[in-house]
């Protein structure tokens, strides 16, 4: 990855998650990396925090650079691939962030040429992501790699066959809004307990950091865990009975095929 030059088209939050972890795990590689985005008020943000070169001429950096990382909105990327076609060789690779966007869409915009899809989540932001990715039709072994050593900068990076991708956009790419759903409720149901909103959250916060650690940590599954915690005839018990008894367990299951459902809806 040090003598690869790296180009951002779009600089958000994606972006600069990866950019930071790029740069964290080497502060050599810095020097070539570039970014471009259409907002200039964004791009001296970048260019502060990190010290990167930035522009707005996506030709340009796409000329100068080795790997090519497609970071736009998906509503964007029609746009964007109509004005780099034909501007990328075989010999580079192009990776895409930008959920929804299929390898082949890409493809036949940008011919044959490398092409790797990826499915990042939000906790890039802080270097603990989930990342799962997928070949195009010309990506070989090297191209995988370079994927890998790029985002494990990251997070925890998976290969899986494209035809799930809708279902890793609605376990583990909308996943997190699971998780800070169930946060928002505990703190609420805290509240309503007597305890002060900044405790509630506290504790809240600490609570599903350390469960998400000892299920990240342990080789029991998450029904084994549960089933430790859960003293016959106690309070954890009688929750997990409400939980039953309201089949919590289906309305997931319900809301992440729905998720998946408007992933494919929205895929091209």
């Amino acid at each position: 990855m040090e003598n690869k030059k790296i180009c951002f088209l779009g600089a958000g939050n994606i972006a600069e998650a990866i950019i930071s972890g790029i740069i964290n795990s080497d502060k050599s590689i810095r020097k070539n990396i570039i970014a471009t985005d259409i907002r200039k008020e964004r791009l001296t943000y970048i260019s502060n925090k990190f010290g990167i070169k930035v522009s707005t001429d996506n030709i340009n950096a796409v000329r100068e650079s080795d790997i090519i990382v497609i970071a736009v909105k998906p509503q964007q990327i029609k746009n964007l691939l109509e004005e780099i076609s034909g501007k990328i060789k075989s010999s580079q690779l192009v990776i895409s962030v930008a959920a929804g966007i299929t390898t082949k869409y890409i493809e036949s915009f940008l011919g044959k040429v490398p092409v790797i899809r990826t499915m990042p989540n939000t906790p890039v932001l802080v270097q603990e992501g989930m990342i799962a990715y997928c070949k195009g039709k010309y990506a070989k072994k090297e191209h995988e790699n370079l994927v890998k050593e790029l985002f494990e900068s990251v997070g925890k990076v998976i290969y899986l066959d494209e035809k799930l991708f809708n279902a890793v956009t609605a376990v583990s790419g909308s996943g997190p809004a699971y998780i800070f759903y169930f946060a928002e409720s505990l703190i609420k149901s805290a509240e309503k307990l007597g305890i002060e909103r900044k405790t509630a959250k506290i504790l809240t916060i600490q609570t599903i950091s350390g469960a998400s650690k000892l299920m990240k940590n342990s080789d029991d599954e998450p029904e084994i865990l549960r089933a430790k915690v859960t003293s016959p005839g106690g309070t954890t018990e009688q929750a997990i009975n409400t939980f039953e008894k309201n089949k919590l367990h289906k309305i997931i299951e319900k809301a992440v095929i729905s998720a998946c459902k408007r992933a494919k809806q929205l895929s091209k």
